[in-house]
């Protein structure tokens, strides 16, 4: 009942919203008032559906117009977040090790075109073809790090040494991988003459007045929030020791993107090397960015780690900062984001729904047919609270059943896909192909036959029809 209230006092809000939009009189603090309002009501209602669990600001020109918790610090639900919790940040916290490099590039103390084997760390012949940026940029060839065989920064260098071939040329490929970020903050050490943490906290976090974050906080810290995932179950405590690691307040993550923006850290040149990527679909040193004529537009970026996940979206022309941090992942931040822009702009916006292929996923892994009944029960329960309009919930779902070599259980999902999506020749793709990986030819060369005519440009299924017709023939 709560859920429908907060839904009917959205519609009226956006309605009397739009009204004020064309009103040429509206003042900007009844815009700020309105804003908050809407940005008020879309977490309230982003809350209530269970997508978001977690702390958020947002500032305009300067000003935070927005800022609440909303949910629990931990899955027992005894203790509610506060405007002091602190967050892991997952891979956003790469940011700090590439910003700390342009900190010495701009001091002159190393060049992004150094060869790592000029820091003496002992690495084999292959550090002789790897620079500073091929790290920043993750096009090194390192590969990912084997966590079976690493429990601290003492095994990745083991194993670092026990690789006698890169995947790729430095520079011809991406892979992302933590071992990039390692041999860039022992790099900082080797040349600043600091620990990594010692530096981070001395010339980043208090001159950007990041005054409530920690490195590598405790995991009985009473601030630290405690991830979970949606059966209020928490983590595990991880038994692997990364250090450096920032943990900050929603607070903390404002005053870092003004004071990185605003050039008090390193220059705007600087700032925009730090964009550059292997591609438009690879990550930058500092996730993602959007420039028009040289200058920055958007910097976004998201990270997560285990269900820890954060979003920073910052708007350049807008003046528009938002920060969300949650302990219990959803995968829904970034569509939360472009919610509150969208307010911000005035225009329409949409209101995140729960993601299906999280909710019924493990019910899949342990039995199929349980995990396609709790599917339709929910649709006809909550057709409006879940996400069944995009294919791509349940073609997760199949696919991370075909991870789990569950190549019947894979079909099970993928034909029910094509059912409910029979225009989708993704859908069908899909299905051709898990039938295929169970060996049966016949019904995957159709499969594959009907998303080619659903989509003549899928030129893999044009190159699997002709396999599968050859292989038929033989």
């Amino acid at each position: 009942m709560k859920l429908k209230f907060l839904l009917f006092l959205l519609s009226v809000i956006i309605l009397n919203s739009c009204k004020n939009v064309s009103n040429p009189n509206i003042t900007d603090v009844s815009r700020i008032t309105n804003n908050q309002t809407l940005i008020d009501s879309l977490m309230k209602v982003s809350y209530e559906r269970g997508v978001f669990n977690g702390n958020i600001l947002v500032a305009k020109n300067n000003k935070i117009i927005y800022q609440n918790e909303f949910g629990y610090s931990d899955g027992s639900k005894s203790k509610e977040l506060n405007p002091n919790s602190i967050f892991n940040l997952g891979s956003i916290g790469k940011e700090f090790n590439a910003v700390a490099i342009m900190m010495l590039k701009e001091k002159g103390l190393l060049n992004l075109e150094d060869k790592i084997s000029k820091f003496e760390m002992h690495l084999p012949e292959w550090s002789n073809t790897i620079s500073i940026n091929h790290l920043l940029q993750y096009t090194s060839g390192l590969p990912r790090v084997n966590w079976r065989n690493v429990k601290n920064e003492k095994d990745i260098f083991v194993d670092l040494s026990k690789i006698k071939q890169l995947k790729f040329k430095p520079g011809s490929g991406y892979t992302y991988s933590i071992n990039n970020i390692i041999l860039q903050r022992k790099i900082i050490e080797k040349v600043s003459g600091m620990s990594f943490i010692d530096f981070v906290q001395s010339n980043i976090l208090s001159p950007s007045n990041m005054k409530d974050a920690l490195i590598d906080p405790r995991s009985d810290n009473p601030q630290l929030a405690t991830p979970f995932n949606n059966d209020f179950i928490n983590d595990k405590p991880m038994d692997i020791e990364i250090t450096g690691w920032v943990h900050p307040t929603v607070n903390d993550m404002y005053n870092w993107i003004v004071s990185l923006h605003s050039g008090k850290l390193i220059s705007e040149e600087s700032l925009n090397q730090l964009f550059n990527s292997f591609s438009e679909s690879s990550e930058a040193a500092l996730g993602g960015g959007k420039f028009k004529n040289n200058k920055l537009l958007i910097h976004q970026h998201q990270g997560s780690s285990f269900n820890y996940e954060s979003f920073i979206h910052y708007n350049a022309k807008e003046d528009l900062v938002i920060v969300l941090m949650t302990n219990n992942k959803n995968f829904k931040l970034r569509e939360i984001a472009e919610s509150i822009e969208n307010i911000s702009k005035g225009n329409s916006f949409l209101i995140p729904q729960k993601s299906v292929y999280l909710t019924i996923r493990q019910k899949c892994y342990d039995d199929v047919n349980e995990g396609i009944q709790l599917y339709k029960t929910l649709k006809k329960n909550y057709p409006d609270t879940y996400n069944f309009s995009n294919e791509t919930e349940l073609n997760r779902v199949g696919y991370k059943l075909v991870e789990k070599n569950q190549i019947e259980d894979a079909i099970e999902i993928f034909t029910l896909n094509a059912h409910l999506f029979p225009k989708s020749s993704n859908a069908f793709d899909s299905l051709a192909e898990a039938y295929g990986l169970f060996g049966m030819t016949s019904e995957s060369l159709k499969n594959y036959k009907i998303s080619l005519r659903l989509n003549p440009n899928n030129t893999n299924a044009k190159k699997q029809i002709e396999r599968l017709k050859e292989s038929l023939k033989n």
